[in-house]
């Protein structure tokens, strides 16, 4: 166990997941929380329509709602709204994030690129 001085000098690790998170389901909850015991913070980037309409098609839920119900979820920090579709590790440095977690689906932006692939390249990057 770690002790009071150890702790405090620590850095914290701060953990980033994203998604379009429309129509949330318990898959989504559950990402969420193994993000979160990843690190010390968790940073959300939820994608804007705009975003999500050329990459995957329109969405039910409009984006203000989708920030509404990440930033409601207990092991939320921060949320970014209209994150990069594509992770950017710009994105990511100016978050301060550690690393990037997403879970073992395929994700493809609309050119079929992998929308991990930087960070993938980068070593910042967690199933």
């Amino acid at each position: 166990m770690e002790d009071k001085k150890s702790t405090e000098n620590r850095k914290q690790v701060r953990v980033w997941c994203d998604g379009c998170f429309d129509i949330t389901h318990w898959g989504h909850w559950n990402a969420m929380r193994q993000a979160k015991a990843l690190g010390d913070w968790l940073v959300v980037g939820v994608h804007s329509d705009a975003d999500i309409l050329v990459n995957k098609g329109p969405t039910v839920m409009n984006e203000q709602e989708r920030y509404g119900i990440i930033r409601s979820c207990k092991w939320v920090d921060e949320v970014v709204e209209a994150a990069p579709f594509s992770v950017e590790l710009s994105v990511m440095d100016e978050h301060n994030i550690d690393f990037c977690v997403h879970g073992e689906d395929i994700t493809t932006n609309a050119d079929g690129v992998d929308a991990y692939e930087a960070v993938k390249k980068s070593g910042r990057y967690r199933t």
